[in-house]
């Protein structure tokens, strides 16, 4: 059975049948970032009489290893920006054919934003892969830290701490994608800063506030070397999604926020390693750090997702990943609630 799309409210609207009871929906699925009737705000970065950007810009660079922030309603104009950057920098710099983005990842594709580029390609998470990518074409490398796509990945340090050498020794731009990870999703503001290895340029999309399309704002963060290569004329976010936005990042950033979300991961991991000791036939471990949490399946999680969502808890099946992602303002009761239901599912689930 499937679960039935909630409403505002977040219950589930009944079907027309009236006997039918409404069920509350924990969503659980990484779809909502932050409950907006939680947001506290807390640091606003510039005073209140700076516009909403220049707020969530000094919020950013004040909180990352960034010097300039630029914001953007769309995550294609954020990415086009950023590798138009990167080039003309090497352009400025008398270096015009380093116009190559290597993307580093073992999934076999590409960023949707880039994969129509020609000057873009993949090679694997591996430090002689990225040693031996190096060549005077190169002008950048993009590494996720952290992603939810074929599973919960997480980059080990030596592989990012590879990239920086190899970016540092052949002059080439250290680019993130944050996208997934950041604003304190696994408890650091962004994934890398659990490495130590900081990039030049960072991109992250889909952020909370509305934009154009209904796919949340994105940002790119630069360090004052590259932000002096920024092209003129990009179309930025509006102020009026700017402040939607602003609310989010306020709440991000606050003092004391890291540290709820990662004690709230580690309730939530207790009781996902619990689950996976009762039922070593269908959980095979447990991974991820913070509110970026998942049971890895002894087969596809797809099943598992769709009767939990029955009971209303919705979790994202990834493979043989189910990863529950909740909101970062999610509470211990709602924590508690999905462990619940969770082992009632799992109780009645037939042996793997």
């Amino acid at each position: 059975m499937s679960a039935i799309a909630p409403d505002a409210s977040c219950v589930e609207a009944p079907p027309d049948d009236a006997a039918a009871v409404a069920v509350p929906v924990l969503d659980f699925s990484g779809a909502v970032r932050f409950d907006p009737a939680r947001i506290v705000e807390g640091e606003v970065g510039e005073g209140e009489g700076a516009p909403a950007s220049a707020r969530c810009a000094a919020l950013l660079t004040d909180h990352s290893f960034g010097d300039v922030a630029r914001f953007f309603a769309d995550r294609a104009t954020a990415w086009r920006a950023a590798v138009e950057t990167i080039r003309l920098h090497h352009r400025t710099a008398g270096r015009p054919k380093r116009r190559e983005i290597v993307v580093v990842s073992d999934v076999p594709r590409l960023p949707p934003a880039l994969a129509q580029d020609a000057g873009v390609r993949l090679i694997p998470e591996d430090e002689a892969a990225i040693e031996a990518a190096m060549g005077p074409n190169v002008a950048a490398l993009l590494l996720a830290p952290a992603s939810i796509d074929a599973g919960l990945r997480f980059l080990p340090g030596f592989v990012l701490a590879a990239a920086r050498q190899a970016a540092d020794e052949y002059g080439v731009v250290l680019m993130f994608d944050e996208t997934d990870s950041g604003l304190g999703r696994t408890g650091m503001a962004f994934a890398h800063e659990w490495r130590g290895v900081a990039p030049d340029v960072m991109v992250l999309d889909g952020l909370p506030g509305e934009a154009e399309g209904g796919e949340g704002a994105s940002a790119l963060v630069l360090s004052a070397r590259l932000a002096r290569s920024l092209p003129s004329g990009l179309p930025l976010l509006d102020e009026n999604a700017a402040a939607g936005l602003l609310l989010a990042l306020s709440a991000a950033f606050a003092p004391g926020f890291e540290t709820r979300v990662q004690e709230m991961g580690w309730k939530l991991e207790d009781r996902l390693a619990t689950l996976r000791w009762r039922r070593p036939d269908l959980f095979t471990d447990t991974t991820g750090t913070g509110l970026v949490q998942g049971l890895v399946c002894a087969g596809p999680a797809a099943p598992l997702a769709e009767a939990l969502a029955g009971q209303g808890l919705l979790a994202q099946p990834l493979g043989n990943v189910l990863a529950l992602l909740p909101p970062l303002t999610v509470t211990e009761a709602e924590i508690a609630a999905a462990g619940d239901i969770l082992d009632a599912v799992v109780a009645a689930f037939p042996p793997a």
